[in-house]
C-alpha cells in the first residue's frame, strides 16, 4: 500500500468548471478564450464611446465654426475641435492596429466573432 498517488488527478480530482462559464472555456482549459473575449468586448465597448464622442466633436467643431460668424478667436477654437478630432480618429486607428499586433504576440484572439 503507497501513500502517493500515481497522477495528480488520483490525488485532487478533476477539475471541471462551473456549467455558467463553460462556455468561456470552449475546450481550452487555460481560460485565454474568456479573458480574450473580455478583453475584446471591453475594447469594443471602448471604441463605441470613443466614436460617439468623435462624432459630438465633429458636429460641435463645425457648429462653432459656422456660428463663429467672422470671429477669428472662435474660427480658431472650432478649427482646433475640428483637428482634435481628426487627430483623436488617427489615433483610435493606430491603437486598433496596435491591438491586432498585440493579439498576434500574444495569441489573444481579438474581436472575433463581433458584429
Amino acid at each position: 500500500m503507497t501513500l502517493l498517488a500515481d497522477t495528480v488527478e488520483d490525488a485532487f480530482g478533476k477539475i471541471v468548471a462551473p456549467t455558467a462559464i463553460q462556455q468561456f472555456n470552449a475546450g481550452d482549459p487555460t481560460g485565454a478564450g474568456g479573458i480574450s473575449k473580455f478583453l475584446s468586448n471591453l475594447i469594443a465597448l471602448i471604441f463605441s464611446l470613443a466614436m460617439i464622442v468623435l462624432i459630438f466633436m465633429i458636429l460641435w467643431g463645425a457648429f462653432d465654426w459656422l456660428t463663429s460668424g467672422g470671429d477669428k478667436e472662435k474660427l480658431t477654437n472650432a478649427q482646433r475641435k475640428l483637428i482634435n478630432a481628426f487627430v483623436g480618429i488617427v489615433l483610435f486607428a493606430v491603437a486598433f492596429a496596435v491591438i491586432g499586433v498585440l493579439g498576434k504576440f500574444t495569441g489573444f484572439t481579438f474581436f472575433v466573432g463581433q458584429h
